[in-house]
């Protein structure tokens, strides 16, 4: 069991400004998907996944959750170490627009086969204004909503075992000779 905190401790109040719920349907995803190495990035305490780890440590299982501060978001092009699941919370508020973009491709290319994210979505003034559109581009799923002080947050999270399902017609059932499928190489 680790816990890798490299950023400075944000304040209290900063953590308290997302809806309690997202944190514990984010340590749902985590069970499901049952990670070993964990990568935490925002202005979040990672102290949510405290029941997990302590979960893994009771089934002699290692645990590790990295976790990067807003500050020190450079470090997140050096990384090279893939991580099981990726956790983005209050990150993206503070970013523009094309830097969210790049910090998305990054984990979905590189760091993180699974990752979900949590970020205002009508909050009118941030650094960038997501739209629906721009996540789903990113191949990420709604998971819930949730409304606190007249601000709607969403949770996303991508997969890529539920990114494209193989289709039906993508089989040698359906080919013009199914009867001669891997008997021949030419």
């Amino acid at each position: 069991m680790t816990i890798n905190n490299r950023g400075n401790t944000p304040t209290p109040a900063l953590y308290m400004t997302y809806p309690a719920d997202v944190f514990f349907d984010i340590e749902t995803l985590i069970n499901v998907a049952q990670a070993e190495q964990i990568l935490v990035l925002g202005d979040c305490q990672p102290s949510f996944l405290d029941n997990y780890v302590a979960q893994k440590a009771l089934l002699n299982q290692e645990c590790q959750v990295t976790h990067l501060a807003n500050a020190e978001l450079d470090q997140l092009w050096r990384q090279e170490h893939r991580y099981d699941v990726a956790i983005v919370v209050n990150l993206f508020e503070h970013l523009d627009k094309a830097k969210g973009m790049q910090v998305l491709s990054r984990l979905r290319d590189v760091l993180s086969p699974q990752y979900c994210i949590c970020l205002p979505l009508n909050k009118t003034g941030n650094a960038s204004e997501w739209q629906l559109t721009d996540l789903f581009s990113f191949a990420l799923s709604k998971v819930a909503s949730y409304m606190q002080n007249d601000v709607e947050y969403g949770l996303f999270k991508y997969n890529i075992n539920d990114y494209k399902k193989t289709p039906d017609w993508l089989n040698s059932d359906n080919w013009a000779n199914p009867q001669m499928w891997g008997k021949y190489w030419w």
